[in-house]
């Protein structure tokens, strides 16, 4: 659990005012990353996961940090990360605008775009830099380096955060996609919180892989197709009630791909499950275990369901042809599915594709003794 430092005597000698702080034996995120290179994914997480749990006890105590960076985020001998240098801090409730006009306050390689527009900041702003601190602990540099100060503020204000991926390809989409998230030049865009921002982090630590059998990744696309004919005759008995006439074949099949498809495609890219999975406690996963990307969670439904997305289009309506084709579609993508399973030992062929697995949320072992 990350704690802030300490604070052990506030004084004063003349004019001078001073506070003495806990000394911590170990390394600034910025001396670790020169020394030792950028940690493991599953350390760096960690180390984040307790820099905001820190930030998140000053945003509810009413203070905001205003100069969260690298060099101010502190990594102990044991592991244990301290946020350092409150100096630039304010309260939340004493200072409306937290900021003064004609002013910038904070460290411009490491500050958000209402700082260095002197605008008034809130705890989003924490939530910006420690993702610019973030992006450098992957990387070994600052995202905005610029040759001058009016380039770095430039940048800040107005260019996007830096693919993190074309840097570091090993590391997983979903962490790049959380750092723009809070990254983003609105505040507004951000996460709400620093509680957000764990729970976001949380979800690309590197997780052990217990893939799903074959029978248990049928039995919930079963479950899906079971649930959206359930749904769909309480649509088209709903429409005969209050219409008093039949559903159109022809567009019941469209209604019911559309459908299939948000119970589905659209469910696991919002939750990472469908209804089905959730019942068997199966999940998507990439292959390292974290949370795979949108896109490759559509390719992955495009490539499973291909016949579902020519009718959620309707294109059989307006050729009628295509209605076979897509039943042959259908049958080849099941055929091609099942055969690389078999032939990979546990992959099928929109895995294989989309550098995804099907795997269970906790092992097997610990799912038997929960049911003994």
């Amino acid at each position: 659990m990350c704690i802030r430092d300490s604070v052990y005597y506030v004084g004063g000698d003349g004019s001078y005012r001073f506070f003495a702080m806990e000394f911590v034996k170990g390394q600034s995120l910025d001396e670790y990353v020169e020394e030792h290179g950028s940690p493991d994914l599953e350390t760096a997480i960690n180390w984040l996961v307790q820099a905001a749990a820190g930030l998140a006890a000053a945003h509810e105590a009413g203070i905001v940090h205003r100069d969260v960076k690298p060099s101010n985020v502190l990594v102990r001998t044991d592991g244990t990360i301290k946020i350092t240098d409150f100096g630039l801090s304010k309260s939340l409730d004493a200072d409306i605008n937290l900021s003064q006009e004609d002013s910038v306050i904070g460290t411009p390689i490491y500050m958000s775009p209402e700082q260095c527009r002197s605008k008034r900041v809130d705890a989003r702003a924490d939530i910006y830099c420690l993702g610019l601190t973030a992006w450098a602990l992957f990387t070994g540099k600052p995202p905005y380096p610029g040759p001058s100060l009016g380039d770095v503020l430039h940048d800040q204000i107005n260019t996007p955060l830096p693919s993190l991926t074309a840097v570091r390809p090993d590391l997983p989409d979903s962490l790049e996609r959380i750092l723009r998230k809070m990254c983003a030049k609105k505040p507004e865009d951000r996460p709400d919180s620093m509680q957000e921002v764990m729970r976001l982090l949380e979800g690309c630590r590197p997780r052990a892989v217990h893939p799903a059998p074959i029978v248990a990744r049928a039995v919930a696309v079963f479950l899906d197709l079971l649930i959206a004919v359930v749904l769909m005759g309480g649509i088209a008995f709903a429409i005969r009630r209050s219409s008093g006439r039949e559903f159109d074949g022809g567009y019941e099949g469209v209604l019911f791909s559309l459908l299939f498809l948000a119970l589905t495609v659209l469910a696991e890219m919002r939750h990472g499950v469908s209804l089905g999975k959730w019942f068997l406690n199966l999940h998507v996963r990439a292959e390292d275990g974290s949370d795979p990307s949108r896109r490759a969670l559509w390719l992955r439904g495009l490539l499973r369901f291909p016949g579902v997305f020519v009718w959620a289009f309707g294109l059989p309506l307006l050729f009628p042809v295509l209605e076979d084709v897509v039943t042959g579609f259908a049958i080849m993508a099941t055929l091609g599915g099942l055969g690389c399973f078999y032939v990979t030992k546990g992959r099928t062929l929109s895995d294989l594709l989309t550098h995804t697995r099907v795997t269970y949320d906790m092992p097997p072992d610990v799912r038997k003794a929960r049911r003994g």
